[in-house]
């Protein structure tokens, strides 16, 4: 369990650190965001890119274990619109919302440093694998449920809003010019790899940091039963499925089970509750509700599992 501690307690430490700084005056008012934007736009696009084109392409096996991930993730996303819409009676917007709420893994900022200190480079290389279509199949599933709900919005504004962020994607970007890098067999030189290397290091701890300084910003409101369930979905339902999946059904090594599931067990993040704000804040409390009870309580369940799965 002391080793366990080793892995884990750094992590939340330096989240506690942010959290604990951003109720303070010592950073101004926007620092998490201008931090975030250097992350999600700089760091972890240097840390994949570096990653995946000095690389060999990826196998069809490495497909497998995106497709055992995400089959159960998508069946749970819309079990979880089901809820909202049959149980919570809320609106096709708050669905999304509150389904991505459940589903969305905070693998920039937490399983970047979570899965590297508990396997090393290849399980944040598998994470990265992983990542790389989280955006493209739930941000875009909840973009196409939320523009649905606008009867003004032709199925073209939909379409080309939807490809919109898609494209504008860094980690999509990043991942299909290194994919492209290394499919053309092009030399990765090593001035390159030490360019990159040091916004990619500093994924983690700047990620970290920034993750915990907009947290500090965030409150607990709303329906807290919303909330409650979107956890629930998001720390045991999710976690269980990918694992039952990927261990049982499709019978992948246990270094890479030990990653699906790690992931799928990672607390919700930010981006469902920046999502929300860009609609007009529609379901911004519920996630905001989710976003920090499950960061809290994810030290427990993360820890049981590493424990378990290790």
């Amino acid at each position: 369990m002391a080793d366990i501690l080793i892995i884990i307690a750094p992590v939340f430490l330096v989240l506690l650190l942010g959290y604990a700084l951003g109720k303070t005056k010592l950073f101004p008012e926007g620092a998490s965001d201008v931090l975030i934007t250097f992350v999600w736009y700089i760091a972890i696009p240097s840390l994949m890119f570096r990653e995946i084109a000095s690389r060999d392409l990826p196998q069809t096996h490495e497909l497998l274990l995106v497709a055992s991930y995400y089959t159960p993730v998508v069946l749970l996303y819309f079990c979880a619109v089901l809820i909202a819409r049959f149980v919570f009676k809320l609106s096709a917007a708050e669905q999304g919302i509150f389904a991505l709420s459940a589903c969305f893994s905070n693998g920039g900022f937490i399983g970047i440093p979570l899965l590297d200190g508990a396997f090393g480079k290849e399980g944040v290389r598998l994470l990265l694998v992983i990542l790389s279509f989280q955006s493209i199949l739930l941000l875009t599933t909840t973009t196409i449920l939320i523009e649905s709900t606008d009867k003004a919005a032709s199925v073209l504004g939909i379409i080309k809003k939807t490809l919109n962020r898609i494209f504008h994607n860094p980690l999509l970007i990043a991942l299909m010019s290194s994919l492209i890098w290394a499919g053309l067999g092009i030399p990765f030189p090593h001035w390159l790899d030490r360019v990159l290397a040091l916004p990619a290091q500093s994924a983690s701890p700047v990620g970290l940091f920034a993750a915990g300084m907009a947290l500090s910003g965030v409150a607990i409101a709303g329906d807290l039963r919303h909330a409650s369930i979107s956890v629930l979905w998001k720390a045991v339902a999710i976690p269980a499925a990918v694992f039952i999946i990927t261990h049982y059904v499709v019978e992948l090594q246990p270094l890479w089970v030990a990653v699906a599931t790690l992931t799928a067990a990672l607390p919700t993040g930010m981006v469902a509750y920046s999502f929300s704000a860009q609609y007009g804040g529609v379901g911004s409390r519920r996630a905001a509700s989710t976003v920090l009870i499950s960061t809290a309580i994810s030290f427990f369940t993360l820890s049981f599992l590493l424990y378990v799965l290790t």
